[in-house]
């Protein structure tokens, strides 16, 4: 996630610069810039660029200098609101596609402050269709039909969530079992029901850029994914595919880790690796000096998962093994 914080006062640039040193090492957070002032100009400048814009302002403030920007729950990033005092954390606008309820529950533990989060099926318990899109990176066909879905839940109706055996990791989370009435299927899609509306949700490719010493050991390799996965709240079930940089393609530890994992490989050939630019990637001169290429497991992951994909763990060094992990756009 890229996390915009905009400040208005001078205790709330303090409190921003805190969020932003907090949140450096974990992985999932790409990137973190801080603003200061002119907060219209910059919600200008920025609204489309980030993940999850923070401010750290009154809630009416930033209400009135967004509502031009805001275009549909399917593309606007997560608002949050911040009191300068940070006893409370707001999730705003896109609490569930846009991760603005997740994302305010981490600030909030971040600065132990109170979450303050008012969509209906999280405050019943539920987890509603685009949360479970969100948990699970899955594309929704017709967003149209959230709303009434999200409401057969909260009204305790019948809604069915209908897949395919690949996607068993799903019934093993508690809150899919306490929302939804689970059943088998053949279709490569995973359909969610209720009396009158279908929804099919069609997972997007997910992909573990993997880089390592010299002779690494699978288990190694299988352990760092796991680790990376559990920083993600992901199963390992959920790997489309592994992939890493030419120069690795004859490390046996990570073939069999592959295999271990039961997914496939791709090798990403030198030339691409060369070419691949990212202006969020900061590379490494290591890499560079030794193999000629600015990086191997963040470029092979955002590569292999396509055009438009987006790193969703940024690269981390675990036992010998650095790990990056991308989603792709659909």
């Amino acid at each position: 996630m890229k996390i915009a914080l905009i400040s208005l006062t001078e205790n709330g640039k303090i409190l921003a610069n805190s969020i932003s040193t907090a949140m450096e090492d974990d992985p999932t957070v790409i990137k973190v810039d801080t603003f200061h002032k002119n907060v219209k100009k910059t919600l200008n400048n920025i609204f489309n660029a980030y993940d999850c814009i923070i401010g750290i302002m009154a809630t009416g403030i930033m209400v009135r200098k967004i509502c031009t920007l805001l275009k549909s729950k399917e593309h606007d990033p997560a608002v949050l609101i911040i009191d300068e005092k940070g006893e409370h954390v707001i999730s705003l606008v896109s609490g569930h596609l846009g991760g603005g309820n997740e994302f305010s529950i981490k600030i909030a533990n971040i600065i132990k402050a109170e979450p303050i989060i008012t969509t209906t099926t999280d405050i019943n318990h539920k987890l509603g269709v685009d949360s479970l899109a969100r948990k699970y990176y899955l594309n929704i066909d017709d967003v149209s039909k959230i709303k009434e879905i999200n409401s057969s839940l909260i009204n305790d109706e019948q809604v069915k969530l209908i897949f395919n055996t690949k996607f068993n990791f799903i019934v093993d989370d508690d809150d899919v079992n306490r929302t939804y009435d689970t059943f088998l299927s053949k279709s490569n899609l995973i359909i969610i029901c209720d009396s009158s509306v279908t929804v099919n949700l069609d997972p997007k490719k997910i992909v573990v850029g993997i880089g390592s010493r010299k002779n690494i050991k699978s288990i190694d390799v299988v352990n760092a994914v796991k680790y990376a996965f559990k920083i993600l709240d992901l199963p390992v079930k959920r790997i489309d595919l592994m992939a890493t940089g030419h120069m690795k393609q004859n490390e046996i530890g990570i073939n069999e880790a592959a295999l271990e994992l039961g997914v496939p490989i791709k090798i990403i050939p030198e030339e691409v690796l060369k070419d691949f630019k990212n202006p969020d990637l900061k590379g490494s001169n290591f890499v560079m000096k030794k193999f000629g290429v600015m990086g191997v497991c963040e470029p092979s992951a955002l590569i292999a998962a396509g055009d438009e994909s987006t790193l969703i763990f940024r690269k981390t060094p675990y036992n010998g093994v650095t790990v990056a992990i991308a989603v792709s756009k659909n």
